[in-house]
């Protein structure tokens, strides 16, 4: 659903921001079926009877205080976007067994408890780390002793939602909050990240 761009190992800081836009930048999509290669046989090609739609609005809070969502083309350093997936079932018949993913792209720190539906609905999951609810934490070793520490939002890489059954023509939106990290965050986070499990 979006593009994934592993963090440079040189700690190219510039490269990666300039990543970061073009990645937070992206556009709506709509997918009514899966990419099949075309060498496969025709009769074996099965449509999916769920289309899904990727939405990013940016967050605007006006002077009487209440929130707005715009269309959001490109955005810069502390703008909060909310991304949405929407699904719809295009069958006759009952999807059963529906999970919804939401990616946040490299650079962009998820808001706790900004997933929706939720709370308790969603699970998160970083880059390399299994999906658990939030908040997620690490298990970490501090002068021979390992203790657990929460794992830093702007880690976190994936939600995910169990929808269970989509009734025929019904929709299930699914959304997420983030923020784009400031060049200074970026520059800390490259240099001070650490793996997930245990470390040092």
């Amino acid at each position: 659903m979006f593009l994934n761009i592993s963090r440079p190992v040189s700690g190219s800081f510039i490269t990666k921001f300039l990543l970061v836009f073009m990645l937070a930048g992206f556009h709506s999509l709509n997918w009514a079926q899966p990419v099949h290669k075309s060498n496969e046989p025709t009769a074996n090609i099965k449509v999916s009877p769920v289309k899904v739609r990727l939405d990013q609005y940016k967050v605007v809070t006006l002077e009487n205080g209440k929130e707005t969502l715009v269309d959001a083309p490109s955005i810069k350093p502390g703008d909060v976007i909310e991304y949405r997936a929407t699904y719809t079932n295009q069958d006759g018949k009952p999807v059963t067994g529906l999970q919804a993913i939401l990616p946040i792209p490299e650079g962009m720190e998820y808001l706790p408890k900004t997933a929706r539906p939720g709370p308790g609905k969603a699970l998160a999951a970083t880059a390399s780390g299994a999906f658990a609810p939030e908040p997620l934490t690490r298990q970490v070793r501090v002068n021979g002793r390992v203790q657990v520490e929460p794992v830093p939002y702007v880690q976190y890489r994936s939600l995910k939602w169990d929808l269970g059954q989509l009734a025929p023509g019904a929709t299930q939106t699914v959304s997420a909050r983030a923020q784009l990290e400031s060049f200074k965050s970026a520059l800390k986070n490259d240099s001070g990240q650490t793996a997930s499990g245990i470390r040092q």
